[in-house]
């Protein structure tokens, strides 16, 4: 049974409530705000967010030591030719030591900031071209976009006259430093978010709730995949869902179907939207990729016998069984039969008079 209003519940029950995306929306302007008061600002073009609360596919934290963990882009006007990874990610000390002293840490492409009720993970970029520094300053230096992120009209519009003007900005992508390798990489988080706006249309709207299901069951249920991180898991999603309007429940259970069709001992090589020379799975594990093919396996086959079973509440049980307890059921049917043990006996005279 397709189970629509409780998947609707469920996928609210799952998702940011208002309360924490007023958090996200105070450590974004409070952070944005820091930026500007310092002299670090004269190398900044702009922010935004990127990761999959922009792309609104992200779950709600599991318990308390679970924070909401976002990615900010700051876009600079640091040349790649010139300045290091190491340089690009160090110029940014001075600026964590005045406003998040003992909070931040540095890692290998960005900064992890840890607050209160969520980490931020500040990512600096190269400078882009001027098309692109044009569609930034457009996109993200409004008001709104500190209160609606993606949603806000001036955001919106800027999406729609730059992604639809020509094809020239899929080959545009930003540039981040790794530290580590010591070489600025490529990425593309505006073709993420356009392949993802792309297929949720083709859904009707569908695509980021599938997304949002597997998500939640991963974080929950499937514990020895560690290495397959949210977006990594998000592209392999959207690799397999159906482009077509369906209910939540078949456009799962066919998602999970032809995940579970893979071959669990050869991991299979992801071209990052934007950026096909960047294997989306390349720091996936081989065992931690064969614990998640068998685990989606088992939750497959459950998955078809929730859509099989036909009594509201058994088929709510069955999807509960692989969601965990934010899967609203069914009422439990009222009507008890008794078995009968024995033949019946009329209860009326065979012969009237």
């Amino acid at each position: 049974m397709e189970c629509k209003t409780k998947f609707n519940d469920f996928i609210t029950n799952i998702s940011l409530n208002d309360e924490m995306k007023s958090e996200l929306r105070k450590a974004y302007k409070q952070l944005r705000a820091n930026l500007n008061s310092h002299e670090i600002s004269k190398e900044i073009i702009t922010t935004f967010l990127q990761g999959s609360y922009a792309r609104h596919t992200g779950v709600k934290p599991v318990d308390k030591e679970d924070k909401i963990d976002v990615d900010l882009v700051v876009v600079t006007r640091f040349d790649s030719q010139k300045i290091t990874p190491r340089q690009a990610l160090d110029a940014f000390i001075s600026f964590l030591e005045k406003h998040y002293k003992d909070k931040y840490q540095m890692q290998g492409r960005s900064i992890g900031i840890k607050l209160e009720k969520c980490d931020i993970d500040l990512v600096p970029t190269a400078i882009p071209s001027l098309n692109l520094q044009k569609f930034f300053y457009e996109a993200f230096e409004n008001d709104e976009y500190s209160e609606s992120f993606f949603k806000a009209n001036a955001t919106q519009k800027a999406f729609t006259e730059y992604l639809n003007k020509d094809d020239s900005w899929k080959n545009d992508p930003l540039k981040i430093p790794d530290r580590e390798a010591g070489k600025w990489d490529d990425t593309h988080p505006l073709a993420q978010i356009f392949w993802t706006q792309n297929k949720n249309q083709e859904t009707d709207g569908a695509y980021i709730k599938v997304v949002r299901a597997i998500k939640w069951w991963k974080k929950n249920f499937c514990l020895n995949a560690d290495s397959i991180k949210s977006y990594p898991l998000e592209h392999f999603v959207g690799d397999c869902c159906p482009s077509r309007k369906d209910s939540l429940a078949n456009l799962i259970t066919d998602v999970l179907k032809k995940i579970a069709s893979f071959n669990e001992n050869i991991k299979p090589y992801f071209p990052d939207r934007g950026v096909p020379q960047h294997d989306v799975f390349g720091r996936v594990s081989q065992n931690d990729y064969k614990n998640f093919i068998l685990e989606v396996r088992n939750i497959s086959k459950k998955a078809n016998e929730a859509l099989s079973e036909a009594e509201p509440y058994k088929s709510s049980m069955l999807w509960r069984s692989i969601f965990g307890k934010e899967f609203p059921v069914y009422d439990e049917p009222t009507h008890q039969f008794t078995k009968r043990e024995e033949p019946s006996s009329p209860t009326k005279p065979s012969r009237y008079a």
